[in-house]
């Protein structure tokens, strides 16, 4: 990455991905190195390079010279495939999250029948639902003003960022790392703050969060 000229924290802002998970992604051979990574977690970064996730990965040579020249020349991706039409669709904002520096958040919801309109973007999760984001207590991940897409149905693996309420009202919003022998263990977003170990009987909720959604993207209907 240095050799691209654009700092970590840089990286981060451009494509939303954690700096920590850059940083682990960046250094496989640490204490905390992902040795390998999956294509969600490299998949913002390969798009940033103009690369496939295998390049970015290190499983397929990087494109010469002469393949960047004509990728640019031409406004063609050299992601294999060819580019693909996005989908559209609209998923409710159904409420706020005041977040702090270790996670934790605040609900702040809407009055029955209220709410703060949709986002413009795709889900293939019918039960999708954003929260809009207060404070910039956890930025340059989650800035004051964006929003969270959580997708309850769908899956998640090491390494992706969890919505997870507990019963005692606990929110929160941590990057998850495991489930072994009834507990489930946690990352914080801010590197500032210890791994945290829940017990699995004390949560009532983890929706994986499938995107970081710019305030652009909301329509008020």
């Amino acid at each position: 990455m240095a050799d691209a000229g654009i700092s970590q924290v840089e990286l981060s802002r451009a494509t939303k991905v954690g700096q920590s998970t850059i940083s682990r992604i960046l250094k496989p051979g640490g204490p905390k190195g992902i040795k390998e990574p999956t294509d969600k977690q490299v998949r913002p970064l390969a798009e940033y390079f103009g690369l496939t996730t295998d390049q970015m990965r290190g499983h397929a040579p990087l494109p010469q010279a002469s393949d960047q020249e004509a990728v640019q020349s031409t406004g063609e991706s050299n992601v294999e495939g060819g580019p693909i039409k996005l989908k559209t669709g609209l998923v409710p904002v159904v409420g706020k999250a005041k977040l702090g520096l270790d996670g934790f958040f605040e609900e702040m919801g809407y009055p029955p029948g209220g709410g703060d309109g949709y986002l413009k973007i795709y889900s293939d999760d019918p039960d999708a639902y954003a929260l809009r984001v207060v404070g910039s207590s956890m930025e340059p991940r989650i800035r004051s003003g964006e929003f969270v897409l959580v997708e309850p149905g769908n899956g998640y693996v090491a390494g992706d960022e969890v919505l997870i309420k507990t019963t005692d009202g606990q929110s929160m919003i941590k990057v998850f790392m495991y489930h072994r022998d009834g507990e489930v263990r946690l990352l914080s977003v801010n590197d500032a703050h210890p791994p945290l170990t829940v017990p699995e009987a004390s949560i009532t909720k983890i929706h994986p969060v499938g995107a970081i959604v710019k305030a652009s993207r909301l329509v008020e209907l």
